[in-house]
């Protein structure tokens, strides 16, 4: 059974209804009623170690700073602004407690840089480190944008650029092959310092949300990239029943995620669509704001919608083939598919 069907089956058997809710499961965030103009988002991420990370390369101040990011992007997905932290450790004996204070550096920094306040949690003992971080935030009612609203005919756009996280993972993963042979051994990633930070320390793209509400821009859907340009683009055309069409080669990405790719025997289109770990958001508009976003910096047009059912994607010359669906699976601990 998949993430996906398990995740259905549980929403069969929950009521999930409250006076003040109006959108619970099935989107990157519950939304409910705050204000007369303003709805409440609330969402959770959990990062597990051996899962999520590996402790022989992830230091405990990143560990915490990226538990904290993931939550928070699911806020953006909805065009919102987070406000405050809820964190809950699951703390392994092996660990000294002086440790946690290396954990909560990470979520002092996040407080500073996106506004945000951890206001309370708990703890527990566990076998393996895990952290689960929930998120309340906000947004005007006139600004909700859930993954149901691209229509046929809209532009489809990209934060950022893609596959670095998981370039940068491989390269981790080699250096610590190498010290596992030698202990002695100095880990070297230089030349690659851009992609491992987007696997240590990924950013929540806040920062896109607050320019888009600057240059009067309303996106008619959106999501985060946490489970890839693939996934998130399927996510889109499911829940607002229209087709994808992107191009490959107006898919961004950073020169050292080419470099990992050709260093590894691994096609770069692979990094781009099935990366993930990104969290940068893949959101649709209307074709009148193609002239409004055509010269912002970073933040690209990468296809269009259509009213032809699939995922698709066109390559320079010409060649059109399906995406096919392949996201990390929670329950298996692996990518659905043996494709990626």
């Amino acid at each position: 059974m998949t993430e996906l069907e398990f995740l259905a089956r549980l929403e069969a058997r929950i009521q999930g209804s409250h006076p003040l809710l109006v959108k619970g499961i099935g989107d990157d965030a519950a939304v409910w009623e705050w204000g007369e103009d303003t709805y409440g988002l609330l969402s959770v991420d959990v990062l597990h170690e051996h899962w999520d990370f590996d402790l022989t390369y992830h230091a405990l101040r990143f560990v915490g700073y990226k538990a904290a990011t993931s939550a928070i992007s699911d806020i953006c997905a909805m065009n919102g602004e987070p406000i405050f932290l809820l964190v809950a450790l699951g703390i392994p004996r092996r660990l000294p407690p002086e440790r946690l204070e290396e954990i909560y550096e990470g979520f002092r920094q996040v407080e500073q840089k996106y506004q945000v306040a951890v206001v309370g949690g708990d703890l527990s003992p566990a076998r393996d480190l895990w952290i689960s971080v929930t998120v309340v935030g906000r947004v005007e009612k006139h600004r909700l944008t859930y993954r149901s609203g691209a229509r046929p005919g809209e532009l489809i756009y990209v934060t950022g650029d893609l596959g670095g996280a998981y370039a940068g993972l491989k390269i981790l993963q080699r250096e610590k092959a190498v010290f596992l042979k030698n202990p002695s051994f100095q880990p070297d990633v230089s030349g690659f310092t851009y992609v491992v930070g987007r696997q240590l320390k990924p950013e929540a793209r806040c920062d896109v949300v607050a320019r888009l509400k600057q240059l009067g821009i309303q996106p008619t859907s959106m999501v985060d990239l946490s489970d890839g340009l693939a996934a998130g683009l399927h996510a889109i055309a499911r829940s607002s029943r229209c087709g994808m069409h992107v191009y490959l080669d107006r898919l961004p990405y950073h020169p050292q995620t080419e470099h990992v790719a050709h260093l590894f025997g691994m096609p770069l289109t692979a990094l781009l669509l099935y990366g993930g770990e990104e969290y940068e958001l893949l959101f649709t508009v209307p074709k009148e704001a193609y002239e409004t976003l055509l010269r912002e910096p970073d933040i690209y047009l990468i296809g269009h919608t259509q009213e032809e059912a699939g995922v698709y994607l066109e390559d320079p010359l010409g060649q059109v083939e399906p995406i096919q669906e392949i996201s990390w699976d929670s329950l298996s601990g692996q990518r659905d598919s043996p494709a990626s």
